[in-house]
């Protein structure tokens, strides 16, 4: 059972990282958020330089996740990645009465639930690697087995 949780982390992991992956590498377009930036104040010199920003982070938090390198810090720093984000680019209230109300809505509840699951990640002990042979996994199951 021990070893169907680690691999259940491991998994959880990756699975919250694609979207991550996803958005860092370009494949999912950002010039909508880009223009909600721009319209809700943000100066616009300003605003390729957060995109940037936000792109590494999930670059390097989505790779943190997948490989077990500081997978805490990576999903606390995601998790804080999304509330600014879910905020600017979800903000549901301001569509209501629109046909966009439904679609920002889901997308919002999205957000809200994978803040959950890194608060998952974030919030579980030992996390094993995704290697299970590496050192860190070989010790704890030595541990373990005392």
């Amino acid at each position: 059972m021990q070893r169907l949780s680690q691999y259940g982390i491991v998994g959880a992991r990756i699975l919250i990282a694609i979207v991550f992956l996803l958005n860092a590498l370009g494949v999912i377009d950002q010039s909508i958020p880009a223009q909600d930036m721009a319209q809700r104040g943000v100066p616009p010199a300003l605003v390729p330089l957060l995109m940037v920003g936000g792109r590494g982070l999930e670059l390097f938090g989505g790779l943190g996740l997948i490989f077990g390198v500081f997978p805490r810090l990576a999903a606390l720093a995601l998790f804080a990645f999304l509330v600014p984000a879910t905020l600017v680019a979800h903000s549901f209230w301001l569509a209501a009465g629109t046909p966009a109300l439904m679609g920002q809505l889901i997308n919002f509840s999205k957000n809200l639930a994978m803040r959950g699951g890194l608060l998952f990640v974030a919030s579980t002990g030992n996390e094993p690697n995704v290697k299970p042979g590496t050192v860190r996994s070989v010790r704890r199951e030595r541990t373990n087995n005392k």
